[in-house]
């Protein structure tokens, strides 16, 4: 551990880390645009400059590493004028469009810029105008204008998602963030970029323009369509879902989402979709309000209760609900005297497994794995937040197997691909099961 003072505080951290990551422990916010704690040190944006005693000059807190006996001093005036000529320059081709901005009132440039800011601009010659790109129907990069080349974007396809799909050419102030080939951007993670831009330079296409910040009430959920049970926080406005952005849990699904989950709150405003309940009389289903509809269940209930007796009642939820609906439910059946529930609803085989476990480890342990095989899963399409864990993992080393039917590309390393029809798996994993009993030493 290396002890240094920071803002007259003594802080341990740990050796190799730099004075950003001291600052987050000691609870101090540095100003920074370029730094995100899950992608790697660009420090390209020099906003997070400060003081540190016997420098020549403002050094970035982010690339900077600490050594015992360091001061640092993040609010003096040599670190806050260094803060605040950073920000003159890159407002400096900003276009003075927060009105009509996205991310305007979540726009970490907006923020920053009302406390490291001036009140007027020195800058009279014409600002630079990037055009705009398509890069497919979930990311809008109408305004690249925006753009202060932070470069989060570009490490996240690199680091996180496995394929660098964004990238910047030319130099100077003709940089500019592109496909580079005119390419859409197509990994099942991309719309983590929006979420990571800290400006309005990467937007959610289908949210655009529909509402602002301020006027969406927020509910905490679980992801209906991801098995890493990845938590959400649903945007409404007006009895209608918005918008679909990450809870952070770093226990499940850290800051990211899979675009599935990110996106497929337009099928709930679909004109085809049911709003309101609906009953079979006659042979024809009309429309009635939810206190008919739900009597008429009620009433159902209590007459097949009566009548062939509560064990006749049963109910049958899908596993893909969260535990609080699932306990619900339970209550619900059990409250009619039935004990008939399931959730296995697509299993051939219902013996108990003593202490089986569908994953058999956490999903964060997934992160730092030694050695993982895969059997029969399209990973990167079946599980992307479970792909991005052990895309992780096999950067420090581990050893990442598989058996499919198909050689599919999972954007990792991957140690050994064994590819068979299904019809073929159990004589190949009985031949794996063979070579690791000869490995070990084991009985086969």
């Amino acid at each position: 551990m290396v002890e240094i003072e920071l803002d007259g505080r003594k802080v341990e951290v740990q050796e190799g880390s730099m004075v950003m990551h001291a600052a987050d422990k000691a609870g101090t916010y540095i100003p920074h645009f370029c730094y995100h704690k899950k992608l790697s040190i660009a420090a390209n944006c020099r906003m997070c400059l400060v003081d540190i005693e016997k420098a020549p000059k403002p050094m970035p807190a982010c690339a900077t590493p600490v050594t015992q006996g360091m001061i640092v001093r993040t609010k003096s005036d040599k670190a806050l004028k260094a803060q605040s000529s950073v920000m003159e320059f890159l407002l400096i081709n900003h276009p003075l469009d927060c009105p009509i901005c996205d991310q305007g009132g979540e726009c970490q440039l907006q923020d920053l810029a009302v406390g490291y800011g001036k009140s007027a601009s020195r800058y009279e010659e014409e600002k630079r105008v990037v055009l705009h790109k398509d890069v497919g129907p979930l990311i809008s990069m109408e305004e690249m204008s925006r753009c202060i080349h932070c470069t989060r974007c570009v490490r996240f396809g690199q680091e996180v998602a496995g394929v660098m799909e964004l990238g910047m050419i030319h130099r100077g102030e003709h940089s500019e963030i592109t496909t580079v080939a005119g390419d859409t951007v197509d990994s099942e993670l991309s719309g983590n970029m929006i979420d990571i831009c800290p400006v309005g330079a990467l937007t959610s296409k289908p949210f655009r323009y529909s509402a602002r910040t301020w006027e969406l009430s927020r509910r905490k959920s679980v992801s209906p369509h991801d098995s890493t049970g990845a938590n959400l926080i649903v945007q409404v406005k007006n009895h209608q879902v918005m918008r679909v952005v990450p809870l952070e849990n770093e226990a499940v699904n850290e800051c990211w989402i899979a675009d599935r989950d990110r996106f497929s709150y337009e099928a709930l405003n679909t004109d085809e979709r049911l709003t309101a309940p609906m009953i079979k009389h006659d042979g024809q289903w009309r429309t009635v309000d939810w206190n008919t509809a739900l009597e008429y269940v009620a009433n159902g209930l209590k007459s097949i209760q009566s009548e062939h007796g509560a064990a006749s009642i049963g109910a049958l939820a899908t596993a893909h609900s969260t535990v609080e609906e699932l306990y619900l439910l339970g209550q619900l059946v059990r409250g009619v005297g039935s004990d008939n529930i399931d959730h296995r609803l697509r299993h051939a085989e219902f013996d108990t497994v003593e202490k089986a476990r569908w994953l058999g480890t956490s999903i964060e342990s997934l992160s730092t794995l030694d050695r993982a095989f895969v059997i029969g899963s399209f990973l990167r399409k079946d599980h992307p937040l479970f792909a991005q864990r052990l895309r992780q993992a096999a950067k420090h080393g581990a050893q990442v197997s598989s058996l499919h039917a198909l050689a599919d590309d999972w954007l990792m390393p991957i140690s050994t691909q064994l590819t068979a029809a299904p019809s073929a798996w159990v004589a190949a994993l009985a031949g794996v099961a063979a070579a690791v009993a000869s490995h070990t030493g084991a009985a086969a």
